[in-house]
């Protein structure tokens, strides 16, 4: 499961912070905010998940304006949410708004494919 047994304090902390799926495949950390949930990483200090909706540049500002927090990127056409956590942050604090980040960001993607696929129902 875990990468040689070996638990880091980041992964106590995801954890206890009411995350699943946490484990660790060499030095990237894997997570989900529920069970249902897309996956995450942590890489370092490196939060990032991404989304299979290519949001649009003023989508994109807009939503940094609002969330300044995280940043969004396009990766291989998808968005991409990350948050890099300075040295020395506080990391039940900085889960909590990496959570806040996680949820905002899946609200918006919706009306993003809805802008992408408006005859497909959704």
């Amino acid at each position: 499961m875990r990468d040689g047994g070996r638990v880091t304090g980041l992964e106590e902390a995801l954890v206890a912070a009411g995350f699943v799926g946490v484990e660790r495949v060499g030095d990237v950390v894997f997570a989900r905010d529920g069970a249902e949930a897309p996956e995450f990483t942590v890489e370092g200090l490196r939060f990032a998940l991404r989304f299979p909706v290519r949001a649009g540049e003023a989508e994109r500002t807009v939503w940094m304006r609002a969330h300044p927090a995280g940043r969004l990127d396009i990766v291989e056409g998808e968005t991409r949410l990350v948050m890099v956590l300075p040295e020395g942050a506080d990391l039940a604090k900085a889960l909590a708004v990496w959570r806040g980040l996680v949820r905002a960001c899946a609200r918006a993607a919706v009306g993003w494919r809805r802008r992408e696929r408006p005859l497909h129902g959704m």
